[in-house]
């Protein structure tokens, strides 16, 4: 579908926002791929909004296609998180679909470094690999703040999570 005929799925109401997104568990050497846009202070998994007429796998594989450059095998949902934050004094709503993803060719691997770099509409991104650990996962202040305990404990099946940020938090 061209650019023209794309809409993702966003509500904006007064100060409120609603958005679906999808969210890549994209590993390798012991490590989980995460990004962030040049100056948030936060990371968040590989992935985006979901558009129109779009199931969330597919919103994935084109995700990485676009910000990564390879294609991805999708695999099972993981994680369903309905997330409650406040950003740039905006209240959201945002609905997260989490899977397990292979990429069918590698990135390079560095533990400390950002490993790619990518203009995506406005924003620059910046990935990096992070060892999934929950103390690793804080200092990256990995959002929204559930994954955090269940990519280091990787329970089995879906899970499915409500979070609430306090309503003075400006941040996802």
């Amino acid at each position: 579908m061209d650019d023209a005929g794309r809409t993702m799925i966003v509500l904006d109401a007064s100060d409120s926002r609603f958005q679906l997104r999808a969210g890549a568990l994209i590993r390798s050497n012991g490590h989980i791929l995460i990004h962030r846009a040049l100056g948030d202070t936060f990371w968040v998994l590989p992935g985006g909004r979901v558009e129109f007429h779009e199931a969330s796998a597919e919103t994935l594989a084109r995700e990485i296609e676009e910000e990564i450059g390879c294609q991805a095998t999708i695999g099972p949902l993981r994680f369903i998180i309905e997330n409650f934050f406040a950003l740039a004094d905006r209240r959201v709503h945002e609905v997260g679909f989490y899977y397990e993803a292979e990429l069918s060719g590698a990135l390079p691997f560095h533990e400390t470094d950002i490993i790619h770099r990518v203009r995506d509409g406005t924003a620059d991104l910046e990935f990096r690999w992070a060892f999934p650990s929950r103390s690793v996962l804080d200092r990256f202040d990995l959002q929204p703040m559930p994954l955090r305990d269940l990519i280091e404990r990787m329970p089995d099946g879906v899970q499915h999570l409500v979070r609430r940020a306090p309503s003075s938090a400006l941040r996802v």
